[in-house]
């Protein structure tokens, strides 16, 4: 089940878009150009908990990448793949659908956790935070 048909919360410059990876149709907001920088939320948020932070970014030279992770805000609920585990492999099967090599990722709360597994899972696709 989506979550498309409901309003969307504006933020100026934001593109929204949904992407299938592993069998889920994820949401995404975009904003901005540059150096790709993959946003995952906490629980139970959604991509709008980083509204005002994407302002500030992405007019310094980054394409920020908001993700609703699998199942909140206007990705689709599915009855599988909420683990940590599942939800790392959205964001990589997403990273490749989008033909991303490696982004800087910035977590929150359950985002977080799901960044670090990705990081443990594949590191080469991960720009290190010290550049």
């Amino acid at each position: 089940m989506t979550n498309s048909d409901r309003p969307m919360p504006p933020l100026e410059g934001a593109e929204h878009r949904w992407v299938t990876v592993r069998g889920a149709q994820l949401h995404i907001a975009e904003s901005g150009s540059g150096e790709p920088v993959v946003l995952l939320h906490g629980f139970p948020q959604h991509w709008y908990a980083w509204r005002a932070l994407v302002p500030l970014l992405a007019h310094d030279g980054y394409r920020l990448i908001c993700v609703d992770l699998r199942g909140f805000g206007w990705s689709e609920q599915t009855e599988r793949g909420y683990d940590t585990d599942g939800l790392g492999a959205d964001i990589l099967a997403l990273l490749d659908a989008l033909g991303l090599d490696r982004v800087t990722l910035v977590g929150h709360n359950w985002g977080a956790g799901v960044g670090f597994r990705l990081c443990q899972r594949a590191p080469e696709r991960s720009v290190p935070s010290w550049r």
